[in-house]
């Protein structure tokens, strides 16, 4: 098999394995904790984001959302009472998201079953070296996709 067949093989395999994961992922969560995977993504996000919050901005570009996507989402998310809006303190004319003390102990939940799911699936009996070079290859996708968006 030539280098350029392998590599396209490798791409397939990458795409089609990931689609399956993400689907997998979909389930358990929504099965366990009534959340989809993008919801979850959210949660995950502002869950960084701390006591400060998040700017709906910045929610949308690390959950890769678009913000008409972004808004339905954290509407949603708001009626279950898992987020809350609040005025920026540093800029009154922008908001920040933030977890409700509801939506912390959901996101603890879900992250739980995330892991347990990862872990099983992805991570166990994958070697240090699998590691690096799983590391390396999406740290260089990451980055070439950062320069194109930029």
């Amino acid at each position: 098999m030539s280098p350029a067949v392998r590599r396209g093989v490798a791409w397939e395999t990458s795409f089609t394995t990931t689609s399956r994961l993400s689907t997998r992922i979909e389930h358990e969560l929504k099965a366990a904790c009534s959340l989809s995977l993008p919801e979850y993504n959210v949660l995950l996000q502002v869950s960084r984001a701390g006591d400060k919050g998040i700017r709906p901005s910045s929610l949308a570009h690390e959950a890769v959302f678009s913000p008409s996507r972004l808004t339905h989402t954290l509407h949603r998310l708001g009626d279950r009472g898992l987020l809350e809006r609040r005025e920026c303190p540093t800029d009154a004319r922008g908001g920040v998201v933030l977890l409700t003390d509801e939506g912390a102990h959901a996101f603890v939940e879900a992250a739980e079953v995330h892991r347990r799911l990862v872990r099983r699936l992805v991570l166990e009996g994958m070697t240090p070296e699998e590691s690096e070079v799983l590391d390396r290859v999406f740290t260089r996708i990451a980055h070439r996709l950062a320069a194109e968006t930029d």
